[in-house]
């Protein structure tokens, strides 16, 4: 794929010297963790690892790289085309022959490059898991590939809250709220729910609407990937759909704030001057 804007952006975030400096501090934390944690585990005798113990190791290393990666995506993308706006350098970006589409793709990719990286970079460690049979391989590409979506389409709800919202701050405040309403909100409902139809088992809703929430919490769906709590085995399915078509909308509405005249063979879409939103 040809994305001038895209490579653009690669350089210029991969040729700082902040990018190797995060991924060294992330990657030799994350092994300082696991490696502390097999230890205590094993209380110094690593002949005593048993798959159970490294499986936990596994589930709360990959819990915490999820959440890590969820609320650092924001602070790579939410000021993508709001800072543009703000240096007053989306005019000229638009005058490109670049399409509204390729844009939002080109800053989606780009913000979302270096966090894939940080997922990446951790795979060595996982082999620990498999030494001590913690896990098989099936399960581990799960739980990556699982890792980039969530990483792909946070950043895209955050490319297209910084192109509807006029400010940096805007922008901001929208993605972190959607990111802690798909960690938190979603995670404290739905389990306040189940036990809700523990206590009156008659009221089925509740126990129902309890797992529709769960399988909206990436760090609930990571955990079933791992076969560590119980609940629909296609879980992620409920999660990729929902999160892929509230992106798919809120990037359509990103084009037509971008540029109002692609959409203007709609009935009932404003054909608003695109100097109002630069």
């Amino acid at each position: 794929m040809h994305n001038p804007l895209l490579n653009k952006e690669f350089r210029q975030r991969m040729r700082t010297n902040r990018a190797p400096v995060v991924i060294t501090a992330y990657l030799v934390s994350m092994a300082a963790l696991t490696f502390l944690m097999l230890y205590e585990n094993v209380q110094g005798q690593f002949a005593l690892l048993l798959p159970a113990r490294s499986e936990q190791v596994f589930l709360v290393v990959s819990l915490l790289q999820m959440t890590v990666v969820a609320f650092l995506t924001p602070a790579f993308a939410a000021g993508s085309i709001s800072g543009e706006r703000e240096r007053r350098t989306l005019a000229v970006l638009l005058t490109t022959p670049l399409s509204p589409g390729e844009i939002l793709i080109g800053k989606i990719l780009s913000s979302s490059a270096l966090l894939a990286l940080l997922v990446m970079v951790t795979l060595p460690l996982y082999s620990l898991v498999f030494l001590f049979g913690g896990a098989v391989p099936q399960e581990a590409l799960a739980v990556f590939g699982f890792q980039l979506y969530t990483i792909l389409v946070i950043a895209a709800l955050s490319v297209a809250w910084s192109t509807l919202a006029l400010r940096s701050g805007w922008s901001t405040v929208l993605s972190y709220s959607t990111v802690t309403f798909m960690t938190l909100v979603t995670g404290l409902l739905g389990y306040a729910l189940q036990f809700a139809a523990v206590r009156f088992p008659a009221d089925g809703f509740l126990a129902q609407w309890g797992n529709e929430l769960l399988q909206l919490n990436p760090l609930w769906v990571d955990a079933r990937l791992e076969n560590a709590v119980t609940g629909p085995f296609h879980s992620w399915l409920i999660f990729v759909a929902f999160y892929s078509i509230l992106a798919l909308a809120l990037l359509g509405l990103s084009v037509w704030r971008l540029r109002p005249q692609v959409l203007s063979f709609m009935p009932g879409v404003s054909r608003s001057d695109e100097r109002n939103y630069q």
